[in-house]
């Protein structure tokens, strides 16, 4: 009896040994589970503050912006115009009107130049410049206007048993041209003429196959390809 009372005490003693052991070992993971979210939250809590400071600096910002005086603006775009425009300045060097003595000056200078195709109206080039052809021939219908590639004095106007109706216009500089096979001429030598006014009709006067115009241009007095100059 007295053994058998033993062995139920002792595991009794034991049972309760276990029971108190089961509960701290869950005391203490409930502990820890405690600890892990109180740090997630801990963790959550700072994360949501950043974004609360992070979204109150954007918004002070925006409404800074918002609140910003328009005169501020206004300076802020003038003061890059002037900068703008000093650099301009500065790069150009030229007053405005420098630029404008220079760009009459330069409109004056092509008034002299012959750049202007001689003929009035519909034409069809019949012979290209050549060695043995110092000229540029323009068909056309005759009686179609022939016109001066550029200002000058009529130097000469003379017939000739090749060229027919001869017109020579000096253009007061280094340049001339000759106009020939007209039909008829206009004005007479020692008159100014001005750049695409008519001076004459085209025709088919002289060695001539068919109407066009035979046009030279001369520099110095040496023929030039006129299709290197005329636009």
């Amino acid at each position: 009896m007295n053994k058998t009372l033993i062995f139920l005490l002792l595991l009794l003693i034991a049972v309760l040994l276990l029971s108190q052991l089961f509960i701290v070992l869950e005391n203490r993971k409930l502990k820890m589970k405690i600890q892990d979210q109180q740090q997630e939250l801990d963790v959550s809590t700072k994360y949501i503050q950043q974004l609360t400071e992070q979204m109150n600096k954007i918004q002070e910002t925006e409404m800074a912006d918002k609140s910003r005086p328009d005169k501020l603006r206004e300076l802020l775009n003038s003061y890059l115009k002037e900068q703008k425009d000093e650099e301009y300045t500065q790069k150009i060097k030229v007053p405005i009107e420098e630029l404008q003595e220079d760009l009459s000056e330069y409109e004056k200078k092509r008034r002299f130049i012959p750049d202007l195709i001689p003929v009035k109206g519909d034409y069809a080039i019949s012979q290209r410049y050549s060695e043995k052809h110092k000229a540029t021939d323009f068909a056309a219908p005759t009686g179609t206007e022939v016109i001066a590639s550029a200002a000058g004095e009529v130097l000469s106007v003379y017939q000739d048993k090749y060229f027919g109706n001869v017109m020579i216009v000096d253009h007061l500089n280094e340049y001339a041209t000759f106009y020939a096979h007209l039909a008829t001429t206009i004005f007479e030598a020692k008159t100014f003429v001005e750049k695409g006014e008519t001076i004459a009709l085209v025709g088919s006067t002289g060695n001539s196959t068919a109407p066009h115009l035979h046009f030279e241009v001369l520099v110095n007095g040496e023929n030039i390809d006129p299709e290197t100059i005329l636009k």
